[in-house]
């Protein structure tokens, strides 16, 4: 059963994760095309003994897949591997690039990525998630390291990126990204970790004038309703369900009061993690893999973007 408490229906300030920029679709005559999915899952990592926040994002349209991997640092580094997929272009499905950090002070490190999608198990359209559920892995290597590796062909990854070893520290999951597309629905299957199990969320949005309605669901249980959403239209509120915990923020403002733009900015809903109890910490492993058994936020953040359709 879903428990819920209200907290601060209209409380403004900083959002709760640490890193909450997007790369948005471009617009084309202020609406968004359906039918392209976007994720991206973003990680911290030493490279070259420098923090460095890597995102790996996965994209797929009617007719292909395509990941990238960027490199970026507050000193201003940064580095971009991107590689489409195409149906005809098998030779693409395994292989491995090398870019160079530019700026900051690890410019000119060598990162190479790697990977390996023959027989990469992808998720159905009705999924919406464009990255591979199996069979697969992404790898990021430098200065001697491999700093990150995705999927589930680790020790494949491994002994393809020898003699560079594991790192000292694991890369720390910071968020997942993903866009969803509707009317006045909004479906996704989405993890709540970055390798959490897979949850549906259904997001409803109704009425007019002054009796404009939202409801959140999750796992078919309604998790958040709100009414009046034009008074309310930013806040948050916890929602348990079994022994895992989740705060949800919303911020629907450019839906409501964005006039003909408003189709051109989505709506923004976070879903945040948090461990009740070290007590609780195994029975919640699932959902808060990876994360400490104190009470408190995970740290780790899946932003959804709800884009309206005319």
């Amino acid at each position: 059963m879903l428990s819920q408490r209200v907290s601060g229906e209209q409380a403004a300030g900083p959002l709760p994760c640490e890193i909450a920029v997007d790369d948005m679709p471009v617009a084309s005559g202020g609406h968004y095309k359906p039918g392209k999915a976007v994720t991206a899952s973003v990680y911290r990592a030493k490279i070259a003994g420098h923090s460095r926040v890597v995102t790996v994002s996965w994209s797929r349209d009617l007719l292909s897949h395509a990941f990238a991997v960027t490199v970026t640092g507050a000193d201003g580094a940064s580095a971009e591997c991107r590689v489409d997929l195409r149906p005809w272009q098998f030779w693409r499905r395994a292989g491995s690039r090398r870019v160079e950090l530019s700026g900051g002070a690890s410019a000119g490190t060598t990162v190479r990525v790697l990977w390996d999608l023959r027989r990469a198990r992808w998720h159905g359209a009705a999924a919406g998630l464009p990255d591979p559920r199996g069979g697969y892995y992404v790898a990021v290597e430098a200065a001697g390291e491999v700093v990150l590796v995705l999927g589930d062909l680790r020790k494949a990854a491994l002994r393809r990126a020898y003699p560079s070893a594991p790192p000292a520290l694991a890369a720390v999951p910071v968020a997942r990204r993903e866009h969803v597309f509707g009317r006045r629905r909004f479906a996704a299957k989405a993890r709540f970790h970055d390798q959490g199990a897979v949850h549906d969320v259904a997001i409803e949005c109704g009425g007019d004038g002054e009796d404009v309605e939202m409801a959140i669901g999750i796992d078919g249980e309604e998790a958040v309703a709100v009414k009046h959403l034009q008074w309310k239209f930013r806040g948050n509120q916890s929602v348990t369900f079994g022994r895992a915990k989740v705060e949800v923020y919303w911020d629907v403002h450019d839906w409501l009061f964005a006039g003909a733009a408003g189709g051109a900015r989505p709506a923004l809903f976070i879903f945040r993690p948090i461990v009740l109890s070290s007590a609780s910490a195994g029975a919640s492993a699932p959902l808060l893999s990876g994360v400490d058994g104190a009470a408190g936020a995970t740290g780790f953040c899946l932003y959804l973007y709800a884009w309206k359709l005319d």
